[in-house]
C-alpha cells in the first residue's frame, strides 16, 4: 500500500511532477520542547520531528506501519569525504506503531530505525528497490511517497570577501514525491517548508497537515507518556466544530408534517379518492379502492389479535397484494416483516422462526409456500363480514399514531450465520419522509415507481413515501427488474418523474447519457447502498435539465440512509455519501472514540431520528451495536462498522469497513454467514469467504473450503448446495476447493494468498468447449472482451466465472452492436452459457458468416492458418490461442457449403486454390499451415502449390492426417447414411441449441462432400516442409497402420519430413493436454522458418528433443493425461 495520506483527487496513471509549497516555523517555545524529549530518549531534534511526521502519516492513512524516505549525505568513505560532488543516497524508513505505544517509545522506536539504516546508507537506494521487488507504477515512486529531509543552516555557510551572500529561495518547487518535509534549526526555531504534488493535494489540505503537524508535535513534546493514537491533531474549536456543526444534521427548516404513515396516507385518500394510487400491470387502484381493500385486511387481522406490537409476515411477489398487505399490517398498528419469494426457503424459514410473526400473508399458491402460511386475498375477504359494524364506508379508524411503534422488520446478514432482524419505527420512517420532501418536494398525481424487491429496505421509500403524498405509484414488472435499458424504455413510457435506481443502472446511463436519458420524464432520483463516480451523477443532471438528486448512505440500523449528498460536481471521484440528514447525527471516531480531523479516517456512529429501534429478540446484540452517545447524554448511536473521513467542506467520503463486512450490489453481507453455510455441506472442515476487488467493473464473492480428503464438487453443485441455505446475490462466485486454507505467519487468514489460490484454481476450474459456428464464436470473442477471466467454454455460465450484473448489461449490448439482436439481461440471466445464448440468437437471426476465414487473432511473428476437418467448421481451433505465443496469428479456414446457400468446392485441389487467395493479404512472412485429419491433406497442397511458386517460408503440419496408396482402401470409402451422421453429430457436440434442419441437412452433405473428394486425391510431392503429428494412442486408428502412414508422407516431403507422436486418440489431438504440444509444434516450425529467412540464420527456438521424435522412434512414447472429451467439431474423419 502507499505510505501517504488519501489524496484530493486521484491519482495520475504517470507521475504529475508540478508542485507546490508551504512554509511554516517553530516557535522557539516548541523547539527547545522537542530538543529536550530527543534527549531524553538519546536522539536529535531531526529524531522529535521525524517520528511526528511519521507519526501523523500513520494517522492521516490509517495504517500503524508506513514507510518515509529521508536523505543522506553519504559521505562516509574517506575516498569521497572531501571531494566535491553529489553522493548523496535515500534511505526508506520504516515505521511500525502500535496502539499501546507511548509517544516516548514511538521516538525511541523511530531513533533505532533510523540508526540501522544509516549503518547501510550506502546500500543504493536503486538496489534496495531492486532487492524489495515492489510493484512498480509510473504514477508514484517506489517503496515510499512522503519524505522528510534535515537541511542544514545556511545563513553563514558561504562567506565571500566584499559580498553579501543569502540563500537564494526556489520558487517553484518539482514535486518529486507526493508531501517532501523540509526542515532546519535556524535562531532556536525550527524552520520547514512542505512541498506537495499539486496534482494530488490542494493548497488548504497541506496547510492543514502542517496544522496537524505542529499540534501532534506539541501535545507529543507536553505528554511523551501518551499512547500515539491519543496525541491531538486538532485544537479545542476544531474539536467543538466537528462534534456539533459538521455531525450534527439540526432540524428540518419546515415543521414536521401532522400524522404517521396511516394518517398521512388517509389524508390522500380524503383529498383524492379517485385518483390513481397504484399501478401494476394491468391492475389500477384508485386510493378509495386501495384504502377499501388496505381496510379490510386491517379488520380481518385485527379480528384475529393482530394490533400494536405484533408482527405480520408478508411473502409477496410485485403484487398488488404487497402494497395492500403493507398497508394492511400498518393500519392495524402491526409491522410488516417482508419475505421476499426469491430468497430460499429455509432462510425464510428461519426468518420467521427468528420473528415469530402472529402470521404470515402469502400471495403464492398453496404448493408454494408452507401450509400454515395464510392467503392474503381469503384472510383480506374475512374482513368483509365486519364492514357493516363499522362506519365511514367500511374503513377501520387507524390505531392512534405513535412514532415508537414499529414499521417493519428486516433481516439482514448476520455475523453469527444467522440474520438478525432489524426493528425499524415509524418515527424514524417518517423523519427519512420529511427530509426527502423538504430537500427534493412532492409528486402529487404524478407517476413514481418502485424497483427494490421486498427484502431490500429501498422498497420502503419506494412504496410508501408516494401512497403518503399522493402520488400514482407503478410497481416495475419483475421481468424488467433486471435489465436497464428495458426499465427506461418503461420509465420513458409510463412517465415516471420520481425513481430509485440503483448504482450499476447509473453506471450504465452513463455510458451513452444523451441517448439513455432521452424522452425520460425524471425529476427525483434516489440512488447509494454503493459507490458511484460523481461526475456521472452530474451529467445525468446536465441531460435531465431540473432532475434532483439524493446519494443516500446508510445501513439498514439507520432507516435505509441517514447522510445524503445532493449537488453532485463534474469530479472525478467517487461520489461523497454528504451530510446528516436533518434530525441525525454522524460521528467519525478514531479507536479512542475521539473524534478524527477532517481529512482522517474514522467509524461511522450513526445516531438521532434515522436509527432503528435495535435488533427484534436480540437484546444482547442490540446492546453491543447501539451505544450510548458518548457526547450527548441520553442519546443513542449505532456503530455501523463503515469507515468514513470528511473532506475539507464538511462532506464525508466512504472510505472501507474495520471488519470482514462487506457490501455488494447494495446488499451488505456478513461473509460469516456464508461461510455457516459453507461449513454446513459434508465434508467441509473450514471455510473462508472474502471479496476478490480485482474483477474489473464490480467486486465478486470468493469462497475456499478445506474438504481434506472429500470428493471434489463442481462450482454448479456448490452453487446448488448454497442456493437451499443464501440468497443468490450471497453465493460466491467462486469456491476453491483446497486440503487446508492458507495461513499468515501470525496464524490468520491469509487473504491475498486465498485470492492467489482463486486466481490459479479460475482457470482450472472451467471446461474448454470451443464455439461451433460464426454465432458462438462471436458471441465468445464478446465475452473475452468483458471477463478477466479468458479460459472458458460454451458451456460454462457467465456469472460463474467472474460476470456481474454490469457486465451482463455491456454482454446484452455487446450482442445488439455484433447481431443488431435485442437481447434482455434476463436472458442472460436465464441462459448464461455462450450456447445457450447463441440459441436465444439464432431464432433471431439468420445468414452466413462474412467471410469462410475466421481471424482468431491477429499476430506480428508470423501466421499459423488452420483448414477445416471433414466437417467444415474451423472452430475446433480455437484453443490453440490459448498456448501460441501471443505475437503469432492465428485462423481459421471453414468450408464453402457449410453454411445455407453455400455451394461447395469440387474437389481439394479447387479448395486449395480458392484458401490461397483467402490469405492473398498476408503477403509474405513465416506461415505454417495446419489442418486436423481431412484439413491436413487441403494444407498440404496449399503449402506445395506456395512451395512451387518459390516460397521459403512456409510449412505444413499435418494433425494425424491418414492416407494410403492403397486403392483398395480408397475405393471402399463411402459416404455415412443419415442416421450415422446424426450420431456423429450428437457424440462431437454438434446438436447445438437452435439448430435448424437445414442447417443438420447442409452438414451433412459438406461431410459425405468432403470424404468423397478425400477418397479422389492423392497427395503430390511437394518441397515445402512438412511435420506429421500423429495420435498413435486410443482405438481410433489401427496401430499397425501407424508405421505405413508415416512412409506415406515421407515419401513426398522433398523439403524435410519430420515426426511428432501423441500418446493420445484422433479425437483428442485438440483436447486437453495434447493441444499444447501442438501448440509446440506450431511455435517450433513458426521459429525454423524465421531462422531461414535470416541470411544464415538459425531458429531462435527449436522443441525439446523429447517432444519432437522421428519416426524410427515410434515404438516408445510418452505417456500424457488427456482430457477424454468429445471433440469440439463435427465429425471430420478422412
Amino acid at each position: 500500500p502507499l505510505s501517504g495520506p488519501p489524496t484530493d483527487r486521484p491519482r495520475p496513471a504517470q507521475q504529475d511532477l508540478r508542485g507546490a509549497r508551504v512554509e511554516f516555523t517553530l516557535d522557539a517555545e516548541l523547539t527547545a520542547a522537542l530538543k529536550a524529549l530527543a534527549r531524553q530518549h538519546g536522539g536529535t531534534l531531526f529524531v522529535a520531528v521525524l517520528t511526528g511526521w511519521s507519526l501523523l502519516m500513520s494517522r492521516l492513512s490509517g495504517r500503524g506501519d508506513v514507510v518515509v524516505g529521508t536523505p543522506t549525505a553519504n559521505r562516509r568513505q574517506k575516498d569521497v569525504s572531501g571531494l566535491i560532488g553529489f553522493f548523496v543516497n535515500t534511505l526508506p524508513l520504516r515505521a511500525r506503531f502500535s496502539r499501546t505505544q507511548t509517544a516516548g517509545e514511538a521516538l525511541g522506536h523511530v531513533r533505532g530505525v533510523l540508526r540501522d539504516a544509516l549503518d547501510h546508507q550506502d546500500l543504493p537506494f536503486e538496489r534496495i528497490v531492486e532487492l524489495v521487488n515492489p510493484v512498480r507504477s509510473a504514477a508514484h515512486t517506489p517503496l515510499f511517497q512522503t519524505m522528510c529531509a534535515w537541511v542544514p543552516e545556511r545563513g553563514g555557510l558561504l562567506e565571500l570577501p566584499g559580498l553579501d551572500v543569502a540563500p537564494l529561495d526556489i520558487p517553484h518547487a518539482p514535486a518529486k514525491f507526493d508531501l517532501a518535509l523540509s526542515l532546519t534549526e535556524s535562531q532556536g526555531r525550527v524552520v520547514g517548508h512542505l512541498d506537495y504534488a499539486s496534482a494530488l493535494f490542494d493548497e488548504e489540505t497541506v496547510r492543514r497537515y502542517v496544522r496537524q503537524l505542529r499540534h501532534l508535535l506539541t501535545d507529543m513534546a507536553a505528554r511523551p507518556e501518551a499512547r500515539v493514537g491519543t496525541l491531538r491533531l486538532m485544537d479545542d474549536q476544531e474539536r467543538h466544530l466537528l462534534l456539533t456543526e459538521l455531525a450534527d444534521g439540526g432540524p428540518l427548516m419546515e415543521p414536521a408534517r401532522p400524522g404517521g404513515l396511516v394518517e398521512r396516507f388517509e389524508a390522500q385518500v380524503a383529498a383524492r379518492p379517485g385518483r390513481t394510487a397504484l399501478v401494476c400491470g394491468g391492475e389500477r387502484l384508485d386510493y378509495a379502492a386501495l384504502a377499501a381493500r388496505a381496510g379490510r385486511l386491517a379488520r380481518a387481522l385485527t379480528g384475529r389479535g393482530v394490533g400494536p406490537g405484533s408482527v405480520v409476515g408478508l411473502h409477496t411477489g410485485r403484487s398488488v397484494e404487497l402494497v395492500v398487505g403493507v398497508l394492511g399490517v400498518l393500519k392495524a398498528g402491526a409491522a410488516y416483516l417482508p419475505l421476499d419469494p426469491a430468497q430460499p426457503p429455509a432462510r425464510l424459514a428461519a426468518m420467521v422462526e427468528d420473528a415469530a410473526p402472529a402470521l404470515v400473508l402469502s400471495d403464492l399458491p398453496a404448493d408454494g409456500r408452507p401450509a400454515d402460511w395464510h392467503d392474503l386475498t381469503a384472510v383480506e375477504a374475512e374482513g368483509e363480514a365486519a364492514a357493516g359494524a363499522i362506519p365511514d364506508d367500511g374503513v377501520p379508524s387507524p390505531a392512534a399514531p405513535d412514532t415508537e411503534r414499529l414499521a417493519y422488520v428486516l433481516y439482514t446478514s448476520g455475523s453469527t450465520g444467522r440474520p438478525k432482524g432489524v426493528a425499524v419505527t415509524q418515527g424514524s420512517v417518517l423523519n427519512l419522509f420529511d427530509n426527502w420532501l423538504e430537500r427534493m418536494g412532492a409528486t402529487p398525481g404524478e407517476a413514481t415507481s418502485a424497483w427494490s424487491s421486498i427484502g431490500f429496505d429501498a422498497s420502503v421509500h419506494e412504496v410508501l413515501l408516494p401512497l403518503t403524498t399522493g402520488a400514482a405509484l407503478h410497481l416495475v414488472p419483475e421481468d424488467l427488474r433486471g435489465d436497464p435499458e428495458e426499465l427506461v424504455r418503461w420509465m420513458r413510457e409510463h412517465r415516471i418523474v420520481q425513481a430509485f435506481l440503483p448504482p450499476s443502472y447509473v453506471r450504465w446511463i452513463d455510458e451513452e447519457p444523451a441517448k439513455r436519458l432521452d424522452g425520460l420524464a425524471l425529476r427525483h432520483l434516489l440512488t447509494g447502498v454503493e459507490s458511484l463516480p460523481e461526475a456521472a451523477l452530474h451529467r445525468m443532471g446536465e441531460h435531465l435539465p431540473g432532475l434532483r438528486v439524493c446519494f443516500g448512505y446508510g445501513p439498514t440500523e439507520a432507516t435505509l440512509y441517514s447522510t445524503a449528498y445532493y449537488d453532485p460536481r463534474p469530479l472525478d471521484r467517487p461520489a461523497p455519501i454528504g451530510r446528516p440528514l436533518a434530525g441525525t447525527r454522524m460521528y467519525l471516531l478514531d479507536e479512542e472514540g475521539e473524534p478524527v480531523p477532517v481529512g482522517v479516517t474514522g467509524e461511522v456512529y450513526l445516531g438521532g431520528a434515522s436509527l432503528a429501534a435495535g435488533y427484534l429478540h436480540r437484546p444482547d446484540l442490540t446492546a453491543e451495536r447501539f451505544l450510548p452517545d458518548p457526547f450527548l447524554p441520553g442519546e443513542r448511536v449505532y456503530r455501523t462498522g463503515d469507515l468514513a473521513r470528511r473532506l475539507p467542506d464538511g462532506e464525508a467520503v466512504y472510505a472501507g469497513r474495520v471488519d470482514d463486512q462487506v457490501k455488494l450490489r447494495g446488499f451488505r453481507i456478513e461473509p460469516a454467514e456464508i461461510e455457516a453455510a459453507l461449513l454446513a455441506q459434508p465434508g467441509v472442515r473450514e471455510a473462508a469467504v472474502v471479496v476478490d476487488p480485482d474483477t474489473g467493473g464490480e467486486p465478486r464473492l470468493v469462497a475456499a473450503v478445506a474438504r481434506g480428503d472429500a470428493s471434489a464438487r463442481t462450482p454448479h453443485e456448490w452453487r446448488t448446495a448454497l442456493a437451499e441455505r443464501l440468497p443468490d446475490y450471497m453465493l460466491p462466485t467462486l469456491v476453491v476447493e483446497l486440503p487446508v486454507l492458507p495461513l499468515s505467519r501470525n496464524g490468520k487468514l491469509d487473504r491475498a494468498a486465498l485470492l492467489r489460490e482463486a486466481a490459479a484454481a479460475d482457470s482450472g476450474q472451467v471446461n474448454t468447449e470451443t464455439p461451433r459456428d460464426h454465432i458462438e464464436l462471436t458471441l465468445h470473442r464478446i465475452w473475452r472482451g468483458i471477463l478477466l477471466n479468458q479460459d472458458f467454454g460454451i458451456g460454462d455460465s457467465f456469472f460463474d466465472i467472474g460476470g456481474t450484473s454490469l457486465s451482463a448489461i455491456k454482454l446484452a449490448h455487446g450482442v445488439r452492436e455484433a447481431f443488431g439482436t435485442a437481447l434482455p439481461v434476463r436472458d442472460i440471466i436465464l441462459h448464461p452459457t455462450i450456447e445457450g445464448l447463441g440459441g436465444l440468437v439464432r431464432r433471431g437471426r439468420s445468414g452466413a458468416p462474412p467471410s469462410n476465414l475466421i481471424e482468431f487473432r491477429q499476430g506480428t511473428a508470423g501466421n499459423v492458418v488452420c483448414v477445416h476437418p471433414a466437417g467444415g467448421t474451423a472452430f475446433c481451433y480455437l484453443p490453440l490461442g490459448r498456448t501460441l505465443p501471443a505475437d503469432v496469428g492465428l485462423y481459421g479456414i471453414q468450408s464453402p457449403g457449410v453454411n445455407p446457400g453455400e455451394e461447395p468446392l469440387p474437389d481439394i485441389e479447387a479448395m486449395a486454390e480458392a484458401y490461397l487467395r483467402l490469405i492473398e493479404p498476408f503477403g509474405d512472412g513465416p506461415l505454417v499451415l495446419t489442418g486436423l485429419s481431412y484439413g491436413g491433406l487441403v494444407a498440404h497442397e496449399m503449402g506445395r502449390r506456395l512451395a512451387r511458386a518459390g516460397r521459403t517460408d512456409v510449412g505444413v503440419v499435418l494433425l494425424d492426417t491418414q492416407a494410403t496408396e492403397d486403392a483398395a482402401v480408397r475405393a471402399a470409402v463411402a459416404p455415412v447414411d443419415r442416421a450415422e451422421f446424426r450420431d456423429k453429430l450428437v457424440k462431437f457436440n454438434g446438436m447445438y441449441p437452435g439448430i435448424e434442419d437445414e442447417q443438420i441437412e447442409q452438414y451433412f452433405r459438406i461431410y459425405n462432400h468432403n470424404r468423397m473428394t478425400a477418397r479422389d486425391h492423392l497427395p503430390a510431392p511437394s518441397p515445402a516442409r512438412l511435420v506429421l503429428v500423429q495420435a498413435v494412442g486410443g482405438t481410433t486408428t489401427d496401430p499397425a497402420s501407424l508405421p505405413e502412414v508415416r512412409d506415406f508422407w515421407r515419401r513426398r516431403a522433398e523439403g524435410g519430413f519430420r515426426v511428432e507422436l501423441l500418446d493420445c486418440d484422433h479425437w483428442e489431438v485438440l483436447e486437453g493436454e495434447t493441444a499444447p504440444r501442438v501448440c509446440a509444434v506450431l511455435a517450433a516450425e513458426l521459429a525454423e522458418l524465421t531462422g531461414r529467412a535470416r541470411p544464415g540464420g538459425r531458429p531462435e527456438s527449436v522443441l525439446r528433443t523429447d517432444s519432437v521424435r522421428p519416426a524410427e522412434s515410434a515404438g516408445r512414447t510418452e505417456p500424457a493425461a488427456l482430457a477424454r472429451s468429445a471433440a469440439p467439431a463435427v465429425a471430420e474423419e478422412a
